[in-house]
Order: C-alpha cells, then sequence, then structure tokens
C-alpha cells in the first residue's frame, strides 16, 4: 500500500481523478493496483450521478447491432464476463423476452440473426442459449401481453445488478485499501496547470477550501465533464452530448423481463426489481441543468402510454407508479437521433501538455476496460510502466468459492452463528459480498442494530452504521439511497428517516439541529423523485 499524508498540501500525487462515479472509482482502484498515489474529488456523494439511475444491467447491449457496433457489443460482452467472476453476488442472469408483432421493424428472422450473432458473441458457455417462440408459446411466458398482432418472441440472456452504486462502493473499498486516498463532497473549482497541476477544490460539508497537486489529472467526471474542463480553462469546444433517460418503479408487474418496441422505434424495458418492476428508459436530448434532472410528465406519459400497449390488461395508471428517477448519459459522440448515438469511450489528451486526460462516454458494463485505458495514458504521461491487474484482482466482497457453493455452506453457519435468519443473510451477502460478515458482526456487538429497519426490506440498522464507518457515507441519501436496498423500495426509508438519522447523528456527532436539517433534506431528495407524479 502506498503511504499518504491526506493533510499535506505539497505531496505531489501521480494522478488526481475528478469524478467519483463508476468509471472515477474504477481509474482510482486500477491505479492504486498499479502502484500509483492517487486522489479522488467527487463533488457529491459516491455513486450519485449517472451510475444510480441507470436500467440496472450489466449487458452486452443487444441493440447497438442494429447500429453495426459489433465492437462494442463484443467489449461489453468481454467485460460482463469479468464482471460475473468478480462480483457473482451483485450481477445475476436475467431472462428476457422481446415480444415480436407484425408491425415491428425487425420481424421474427432478423431478431433471430440478431440475437444468434449477439450468443456467438459471447463466451460464457454457461449462459442458456437463445431461442424463438411462436405465439402460443410466448404467451406461456407472458400472458398478460398485447396479443393483437403479435407473431412470436426471442429469448435471452442479459444481467442485472440491482444496485449499481454497491459496484462504485466496492471499488471505491478497493481503490482506498491499495492506498488510494478518495474524498466525496469535495467539489473540483480551479484547475491550474502550471509545471504540475493544481487543484483548488471546496468542501461542500464545511465549507472549507483545500488545494492538492498532481503530475497528471484525470476528467471522469461524466455528465460534467465540461463543466471541469471550464475549470482548467481547457479548450472551449464541448465534447458530451447529453440524453436524458428516466425510469419509473411499480409494483411488480411480472416475472418475465420484456425488452419491447415502441411505436416510435425505440426500445425499453419493462423488468422485475426484487418486488418492484422498472419501467425504461427513454433517450431524450437535454439541455438543463445537469445538478436538477428528474422525469417529466410527459417522460412519464410516453412510458406508461408504450408500457400499456404491450400489457393492456395490467391497468397501468399514474397512481400506481411510487417513484422516478432519471440521469444524464454523457456520450462522447454525436448522431442523427439519441438512441442511434454511440455508446463506445473514448480517451482524450488535453491541457498545454497533454496532461489532463479526460475519459468520456462509454456505458456501466464497461467501465473496468474504460478505467484500464485511461490508466494506461496516466502511465504513458508518467513515463511508467505498470500492467493493468483489475481483471484478475478480487473485489473486495469477493467469495472465497463459488457463489453458488458460498451461499450453500456459508449462509446456515453464518445464520447459525448470528442467530439471524437466513433469508436476512442471503440479502446481506447479495449486496456486500463476504464483506456481509463485517455487517453481522456490527449487529452481534451492538444487539440494537439486529433490527430490520423497515417491512418493506429485510436491511438491519447495523448497515446503517456500516455505511458511515466503511464506505464514506455522509448524509441519510447517502446511506439509504446509495449504499442498501431499502432505498430502492416502495417506501424508500421515508417512514424511518427520523431513527436512521439518530443513528447516524450519533455516529458524526450532529446536532439535533443538524439531525433534523438532514432528515428535511433527505425528504426533498425524496420528492423530487415523485414530484412529476403529482396533480
Amino acid at each position: 500500500m502506498i503511504n499518504i499524508n491526506n493533510n499535506n498540501p505539497d505531496f505531489l500525487y501521480d494522478l488526481i481523478v475528478i469524478g467519483g462515479g463508476i468509471t472515477g472509482a474504477g481509474v482510482a482502484r486500477d491505479a492504486a493496483l498499479r502502484g500509483l498515489s492517487c486522489l479522488l474529488l467527487e463533488k457529491g456523494d459516491f455513486a450519485s450521478g449517472v451510475t444510480s439511475k441507470s436500467t440496472r444491467l450489466i449487458h452486452g447491449g443487444l441493440r447497438y447491432l442494429a447500429n453495426f457496433e459489433v465492437d462494442l457489443v463484443a467489449e461489453s460482452l468481454r467485460e460482463r464476463a469479468i464482471l460475473r467472476q468478480q462480483a457473482p453476488y451483485l450481477i445475476h442472469p436475467m431472462p428476457i423476452l422481446i415480444p415480436i408483432y407484425k408491425e415491428d421493424p425487425h420481424g421474427r428472422a432478423i431478431m433471430s440473426i440478431g440475437i444468434h450473432l449477439y450468443d456467438l458473441l459471447s463466451h460464457e458457455k454457461d449462459i442458456p442459449h437463445y431461442f424463438t417462440s411462436n405465439r402460443v408459446k410466448t404467451l406461456g411466458f407472458a400472458p398478460h401481453l398485447n396479443q393483437n398482432g403479435l407473431t412470436g418472441s426471442a429469448m435471452f440472456y442479459d444481467h442485472q445488478i440491482m444496485m449499481p452504486e454497491r459496484l462504485v462502493v466496492e471499488n471505491i473499498v478497493s481503490a482506498r485499501r491499495a492506498g488510494a486516498v478518495l474524498l466525496n463532497y469535495h467539489r473540483v473549482e480551479k484547475i491550474e496547470e502550471q509545471g504540475n497541476i493544481t487543484v483548488t477544490a471546496k468542501d461542500v460539508l464545511s465549507g472549507g477550501t483545500k488545494t492538492f497537486r498532481s503530475k497528471v489529472l484525470v476528467n471522469a467526471s461524466g455528465p460534467w465533464i465540461d463543466t471541469v474542463r471550464q475549470a482548467g480553462d481547457i479548450n472551449e469546444r464541448k465534447i458530451i452530448h447529453p440524453t436524458k433517460g428516466i425510469h419509473l418503479v411499480l409494483p411488480k408487474l411480472s416475472e418475465q423481463a420484456l425488452f419491447v418496441t415502441s411505436r416510435d422505434g425505440r426500445m425499453f424495458f419493462i423488468i422485475p426489481l426484487g418486488a418492484y418492476s422498472l419501467i425504461g428508459t427513454t433517450d431524450t436530448e437535454y439541455r438543463g441543468d445537469l445538478d436538477e434532472v428528474h422525469a417529466q410528465k410527459a417522460d412519464v406519459d410516453y412510458l406508461l402510454t408504450e408500457s400499456r400497449r404491450v400489457l393492456p390488461g395490467m391497468n397501468l395508471a399514474k397512481e400506481s407508479i411510487l417513484y422516478t428517477y432519471a440521469g444524464i448519459r454523457p456520450l462522447a459522440f454525436s448522431g442523427a437521433s439519441e438512441s442511434k448515438i454511440s455508446r463506445k469511450h473514448r480517451v482524450i489528451k488535453e491541457g498545454r501538455t497533454g496532461r489532463i486526460i479526460t475519459i468520456a462516454g462509454g456505458k456501466l458494463t464497461t467501465y473496468r476496460n474504460m478505467a484500464k485505458d485511461t490508466v494506461n495514458a496516466v502511465c504513458k504521461a508518467l513515463g511508467r510502466r505498470a500492467e493493468c491487474v483489475t481483471d484478475k484482482q478480487p473485489l473486495p466482497g469477493g467469495l472465497p468459492v463459488s457463489y453458488e457453493e458460498y451461499m450453500r455452506e456459508a449462509v446456515p453457519e453464518l445464520a447459525s452463528r448470528y442467530a439471524l435468519p437466513i433469508e436476512t443473510v442471503r440479502h446481506l451477502i447479495s449486496f456486500y459480498g463476504a464483506r456481509a460478515e463485517e455487517v453481522l458482526e456490527i449487529a452481534r456487538k451492538e444487539p440494537s442494530l439486529r433490527a430490520p429497519i423497515s417491512s418493506d426490506s429485510r436491511d438491519l440498522y447495523a448497515q446503517v452504521l456500516f455505511g458511515v464507518r466503511e464506505e464514506g457515507a455522509k448524509t441519510l441519501s447517502d446511506i439509504v439511497l446509495r449504499r442498501m436496498h431499502l432505498g430502492i423500495s416502495a417506501g424508500r426509508g421515508d417512514q424511518q428517516a427520523e431513527k436512521i438519522a439518530a443513528l447516524v447523528g450519533a455516529e458524526l456527532g450532529w446536532s439535533d439541529e443538524e439531525v433534523k436539517h438532514r432528515v428535511e433534506e433527505f425528504r426533498v431528495d425524496l420528492d423530487k423523485d415523485r414530484f412529476c407524479l403529482k396533480g
């Protein structure tokens, strides 16, 4: 591990990473594991931007084949295989049905060819092969489908990650263990390139200002890439083409995941999300405030209208929507229409000496490869030779044996040792992997923290303290929405906010007034995801 004195303003890092989403966290982990001294600065919480607003899939991107981006799909499927090995507790296979109708632009034969190619590009032999079905068999898989014009379907397998935020946390913890310094709630205000690079950042929570120095700077700030470039007075030409995507969360509609074609030719998912269903996403141009991205009434109406067309008997109403969420795709290319814009990534050398490196575009599934390409560029700028090891190095929650064996043998043993229900232990492992035992230890030492927080989730109060002590959480939204399953449940921890805040306040030394303020702040965040549903 690298020994870094975070309090020394004269310390010269090999690199500073700006952005604490999946890309920035991946870059920090890769760099630290190669032995580089690394500082990561994130203006909000880790995973509070794009990563937490995705469709929660680790997938190859079947629809990208329609754009002839075979290389992107092949890259995505290779990375999916690596992620499945490293985090089988977070990522699970999901059969996805594509219903095919007479009016669809791609018929059953063309769809079969596309999925066959998708199948060939995947080297994971344990995943079932795709198949097509006639109308009768299709209705057996999904009896609520609209039968008018239905000619059949295609079934293929991809993977769901219920909480991509947990994957970011895994990378953050791994980077920290390898010696990186990672600071959330530090907003970069100025970048100066004079010999080395000087970064001035504001501590958003305390209001203080800090200065850091590095040899190389990596801009991994997603939608805010051009904002960061402005802070460094870098080329005024914008390189990010932002598009907005929204999602709806409802009570579960079906156990069968669907990938359907809308009337305007765009495709969207209706997939199970635990006890709920997730509908999304849209893909529209965005020119608004990057810090205030929310679903609008028109977005909700679009997804509801198209979902009703596909599932006419489900009585889908706006009133049944539990909440929404929206985010920005930081696309690095332009295109004729939003849905046709490439999801490939670009590594761009900028600044006077090429030591400001911007990583733009890409997708959740390919984050590790994006980080690898970025750190390769960093090493070249530093004149260092160091191989990437992130495809071999386990994540902190990595299991000592196969997922199936661990769940079969470790779950009963842990449940017995900690006197907790088997389903609770299984639940914790599905989000923390082998680190679940650290949560269980907190519950053992402090018995009051063994209690479930809500009937909506199997989360325990012990996870609240674990999020603060081990995972950098500093607010209620950090803990509930980005560290715990409770944040994607129906109630989202609203009714338990005061009790959670009291627990966090005691840990972080909050005054009674600050506890009250943090609860109010949390409820404002929840209201933003429900505002478009009012009236």
